[in-house]
């Protein structure tokens, strides 16, 4: 259980203010600081610890780094899982946004350190959108996240993964591919698909081949994360990434996974975006409860009726988890 201590009402989730006065975050980039030749720069000029300068340049290198924030963390594990546990039944092995019925994970999810080791790596502000709650391994094909999250700036959207128990190897573990992350985005059209014309279909045909390809194609082999309780593994949107095959049949792979944007960006989905139309989100910020609105250069953008009336939707209801 969270000692009573600790607990907090979801009005308490506000965002962390990080590092404001560290001359390091004196404007906003418009190219996350891992993919800029700046980061050096950038790291030399920031106060922060050693520990979270690692970070940010083993994010740069690989598009993945790992933290591991200590035993309290392994606690909130516990607490994650017990307060999850229902939604796991009649065969449900993903629960879709529990945030909304959990305190435990938007403790993780507005966690000080992971703020701040995103604010650093990034340049801007970060806040969680999403959350997905896994009970065994995903087995989902190599992807990356910029086809599905995407911002403009391009960058700006990053994935979080925490172990809820020790992974195994035969359990499905996070498969990635080091250094893809610098490679060009695979987009439906890159992959084949013509314009506007993208479904389930032809996402699983044309897609997943395309990633696979390129992967081959730069030489870049992939690695398996088995991380233990409570680590913490970040990823950067353009990483080649997924499932690997679960080997046995018996194990869990009790996870959470956090998606996060930044501040004053355009948050959208390419997959289902347009040349002449660019499906814009209108994403939730677990840190308020609320939603954040999509910004170009400081100044609100317009969002598709439909986005609005769906945050409005679920801010009033809090509504129940999708799976």
């Amino acid at each position: 259980m969270i000692p009573p201590s600790s607990r907090r009402n979801s009005k308490d989730f506000m965002p962390v203010s990080v590092s404001s006065a560290d001359p390091a975050f004196s404007a906003q980039p418009d190219r996350p600081w891992i993919e800029s030749e700046a980061l050096e720069e950038r790291l030399a000029a920031s106060s922060a610890d050693e520990a979270h300068k690692t970070f940010a340049r083993d994010l740069a290198r690989d598009g993945l780094a790992i933290m591991d924030l200590g035993s309290t963390l392994t606690e909130l594990c516990d607490e994650i899982s017990r307060q999850t546990e229902h939604y796991f039944r009649n065969g449900v092995t993903r629960v879709h946004d529990a945030w909304r019925r959990s305190d435990a994970i938007r403790m993780i999810a507005t966690h000080p350190e992971i703020l701040s080791r995103l604010e650093l790596a990034y340049g801007r502000k970060p806040f969680p959108f999403q959350s997905l709650n896994f009970l065994r391994g995903s087995q989902q094909d190599i992807h990356s996240d910029t086809l599905h999250f995407h911002a403009e700036p391009a960058g700006f959207m990053c994935g979080v993964w925490l172990a809820l128990e020790d992974v195994t190897p035969g359990s499905g573990p996070l498969a990635y591919y080091p250094g893809s992350h610098r490679l060009p985005e695979m987009t439906m059209a890159a992959a084949g698909a013509a314009p506007g014309t993208t479904t389930p279909g032809n996402y699983n045909t044309l897609y997943g081949p395309a990633v696979l390809r390129q992967l081959d194609a730069a030489g870049l082999t992939p690695v398996h994360a088995t991380l233990r309780k409570g680590q913490v593994a970040v990823w950067a949107a353009n990483l080649a990434h997924g499932g690997s095959p679960i080997l046995d049949p018996e194990s869990t792979r009790r996870s959470l996974v956090l998606h996060y944007y930044f501040d004053d960006c355009v948050y959208f989905t390419p997959m289902l975006s347009r040349p002449d139309r660019q499906a814009r989100r209108l994403p939730a910020n677990i840190a308020t409860g609320g939603w954040t609105w999509p910004r170009r250069a400081g100044r609100r953008v317009a969002v598709p009726l439909k986005q609005l009336a769906a945050a409005l939707y679920y801010r009033l209801s809090r509504h129940t988890p999708t799976y």
